[in-house]
């Protein structure tokens, strides 16, 4: 029931980190997406690239006298938030299996964490299908063409799920520790 909660703690830290991620205006600083994450530019070669690569998409035609600098900072807030995302996948993921393995779950919470993982990994690629849609202005409407911002419908999708996510893991952490069976 701990580590359920725990993981609940995890994605309020999660919300709260990507909420910080969209008021400084980092979600489009990285503008691919891996599944196993990478490190971040080590050289200051490796960033003039990233840098490079940023002016290639629509926001940067907003923000023309942002330096290499300025870049780093959005570059980290992004960065972090989706490797925390990484950080919670493995502190739900890892117990889970060992829990799972060791015959440690009542087969009442079983499905019910299954579907947690895969809201889980959902919320990772619907994180990527809204960064998407502010990298590409042809999926912009019109009148958001001169703001680059991310889709607000998809932006709504991902912080939804969030908070689903929450709401399972406290749940089933309150009813685990209560002896529900």
């Amino acid at each position: 029931g701990y580590w359920l909660l725990g993981c609940g703690g995890l994605v309020a830290g999660m919300v709260s980190v990507g909420g910080l991620t969209r008021l400084t205006r980092s979600g489009l600083s990285m503008t691919d997406w891996r599944l196993q994450g990478s490190l971040p530019p080590q050289t200051r070669e490796a960033w003039e690239r990233e840098f490079e690569r940023y002016k290639q998409f629509p926001e940067w035609q907003q923000r023309q006298s942002m330096t290499l600098d300025e870049f780093k900072y959005i570059y980290a807030w992004e960065y972090g938030h989706r490797m925390l995302g990484r950080v919670v996948g493995c502190a739900f993921g890892l117990p889970l299996a060992y829990f799972w393995a060791r015959g440690r779950l009542t087969p009442w919470l079983k499905p019910r964490l299954l579907a947690l993982l895969g809201l889980g990994g959902t919320q990772g690629l619907v994180g990527w299908w809204m960064v998407r849609s502010g990298l590409n202005t042809d999926l912009l409407p019109e009148r958001q063409k001169q703001d680059v911002r991310v889709s607000p419908y998809r932006l709504a999708t991902h912080l939804t799920l969030a908070f689903a996510s929450y709401t399972g893991l406290i749940w089933c952490g309150l009813e685990a520790l209560g002896g529900a069976e």
